[in-house]
């Protein structure tokens, strides 16, 4: 089952914590409240385990490896945002710097045993 977190002003989103042990994809959807709002946000994660640490160490994910991060905008209102990880991640979350009239909504799932 899909674990979702809601974001409605600037700033970050609780964090969604993964099982980085069992080392399986993780899928992250990001939907925007409205086709008028605006915003701009990225999506980040972590590798320091939510449980372990206080202090995690945050990256702005990027649509391909490798890659700076990418920001997304109300331009992709029309079409839900999608990024996918193949590697271990801890948690994720979004951070935004621009966001009115709506909220943005994460839900990310983690493919289970073999």
């Amino acid at each position: 089952m899909a674990t979702t977190v809601t974001l409605s002003s600037v700033g970050v989103s609780q964090a969604i914590n993964l099982d980085w042990r069992g080392s399986k994809p993780v899928t992250a959807v990001v939907t925007l409240g409205s086709t008028t709002m605006t915003a701009d946000f990225t999506i980040q994660y972590t590798v320091d385990d939510l449980q372990l640490t206080t202090t995690q160490t945050w990256i702005n994910a990027g649509s391909s490896t490798g890659s700076s991060a990418t920001h997304f905008s109300s331009a992709n209102a029309d079409a839900a945002v999608t990024m996918g990880f193949a590697y271990p991640i801890a948690a994720l979350r979004i951070s935004s710097t621009a966001i009115s009239s709506s909220s943005l909504t994460m839900k990310a799932i983690q493919g289970a045993g073999w």
